[in-house]
């Protein structure tokens, strides 16, 4: 006995043919566009108005979205230029006239220093117990190696 199997083509799949190429395709649409050129259009007045009116709302979502994406990039301009700027006044605080206007600047620059400093002190600290933990596992492990011998 002889079995056969009879497999059913897949949607999308078909016999090889020879391609068209899109010049064929090209001819196709401008024959479409032919047939309908001699069809006079009758003017519809209320799709012209919502024609219209579409339009303008159109320009108007585009006018919207490009403020707001102007703003956004300024907005990042404008905090960066401020940063740019206290430090410029930070590193230039002599030659500030105005005693109050110094003052802030010198408490903001001293505030500053402050934090830093913080922030060097809590990562020596962090650093001192990551080598006492590394020092203790060891001592640890080397008296349990000797314990065995």
């Amino acid at each position: 006995y002889q079995l056969f199997f009879f497999f059913q083509a897949e949607d999308g799949i078909r016999d090889a043919q020879e391609s068209r190429g899109l010049g064929d395709v090209y001819k196709r649409q401008v024959f479409e566009f032919e047939k309908n050129r001699d069809e006079p259009l009758r003017y519809n007045r209320d799709l012209v108005v919502t024609t219209i009116q579409a339009m303008k709302r159109i320009q108007e979502i585009k006018e919207r979205r490009e403020k707001a994406f102007w703003d956004n990039r300024m907005k990042v301009a404008k905090e960066k230029n401020i940063k740019i700027l206290s430090h410029e006044l930070q590193r230039n605080v002599d030659l500030i006239s105005e005693p109050q206007v110094k003052e802030q600047i010198l408490n903001k620059k001293k505030e500053k220093q402050e934090k830093e400093e913080m922030e060097r002190h809590k990562a020596m600290a962090v650093e001192g117990k990551t080598k006492k933990n590394t020092a203790n596992k060891v001592s640890k492990k080397l008296q349990s190696a000797m314990d065995l011998d």
